[in-house]
């Protein structure tokens, strides 16, 4: 009993003080854990193709690994080197973006039509209670300028760290799972079951999520193409990205170029986007588009129903955005995914049991 005691205390203070060499990183390690949980079934087809290649058996690992490895990082980096390189390219236009916003902000009020009329004065008040304050709102709006920059920055090394680790994940993972998997407590079949389950519940949600993102991306990127005056690459990145938001999502990005169009005169215009971004990205690709990825992912993935709520998505992110941050659609989904995944297992184990 004293050596069972002694052991759990050094295993506990081992665990712990792992905890604390590592903690700056514990969140790119997570990360990239579940990424390369979720391309698993992917890097197993790259390394079977490569081991059919003569002479690479021994680089087989390594490489499919740096294949897949590869792979991730130009999704994360190249759409990010896109934004910033047409965000950036001409600063003259940003600057007279901004002074044709603010002189279109003064004549807003005007603007209206006139079953809005009413709105002229509330909005005029406002708009003069601004200039009155604009040095303390150009502070405010300085302070989260650098504030959004400092997070960038920091996202930016997080993905770097990410790469770095998804990479040793990749090629040492079967390693890995083969060294941990005989201390868990559990029967073989469980244990097996547990992690099949817990990697295709999670891949599900991801590729269908990450499917509707580029859904929704292209379908905005190549409508904008026909209107004059917008960055299609930059808007529907923007688009795919803030797909990731609940309940107000792809709508941060379609209802500003329709209220461009609308304040440029443009009417007409303005009401073509809002009704085909409403029609095509709210309602059909939101239910029609995601089903069809869902079904095709878990064709592809298993053989069962390994779907996850669409509620129980929503608040999975809701929550995981407002802990972790801009990675909470990552961490959110996958935690929730764990419980499930350990609730299917108690409910299978306990009516081995019962039988």
């Amino acid at each position: 009993m004293e050596n069972r005691l002694f052991v759990r205390f050094m295993l506990f203070t081992a665990l712990g003080l792992t905890f604390w060499l590592f903690f700056p990183f514990l969140k790119s390690f997570f990360l990239a854990l579940l990424l390369a949980m979720v391309v698993f079934p992917l890097h197993r087809i790259v390394e079977t193709a490569i081991l059919r290649i003569p002479r690479m058996e021994r680089l087989s690992s390594v490489a499919s690994a740096g294949i897949v490895t590869l792979g991730l990082s130009l999704i994360l980096f190249i759409p990010i080197m896109i934004f910033l390189y047409y965000l950036f390219d001409r600063p003259e236009r940003t600057i007279s973006l901004i002074r044709t916003l603010g002189d279109r902000i003064d004549a807003l009020p005007w603007l209206l039509p006139s079953f809005l009329a009413w709105l002229q004065e509330p909005l005029y008040t406002l708009i003069m209670f601004g200039k009155v304050h604009k040095d303390e709102i150009m502070s405010t709006l300085a302070s989260w300028l650098g504030s959004g920059l400092g997070t960038f920055a920091a996202m930016l090394g997080e993905m770097v760290m990410i790469v770095v680790f998804f990479f040793f994940l990749t090629w040492y993972g079967r390693s890995i799972a083969l060294f941990f998997l005989p201390i868990i407590p559990l029967s073989r079949t469980v244990k097996r079951e547990f992690v099949t389950e817990m990697m295709t519940t999670t891949a599900v949600v991801f590729y269908t999520f990450g499917g509707v993102m580029m859904a929704q991306g292209l379908a905005f990127g190549v409508f904008i193409t026909f209107f004059e005056g917008y960055n299609p690459f930059l808007l529907g990145f923007m688009t795919a990205i803030s797909a990731i938001i609940p309940i107000v999502g792809t709508a941060l990005v379609w209802i500003p170029v329709a209220l461009n169009e609308f304040f440029k005169g443009n009417i007409v215009n303005a009401v073509i986007i809002t009704v085909y971004s409403w029609a095509m990205m709210a309602f059909f690709i939101d239910n029609i588009v995601k089903l069809v990825i869902l079904n095709f992912v878990n064709r592809s993935l298993n053989r069962e129903n390994h779907k996850m709520n669409d509620f129980v998505i929503f608040f999975a992110i809701v929550g995981g955005l407002a802990t972790f941050g801009f990675w909470g659609f990552v961490f959110g989904p996958a935690i929730v995914a764990f419980t499930l995944t350990t609730l299917r297992m108690l409910r299978k184990t306990n009516r081995r049991v019962c039988r």
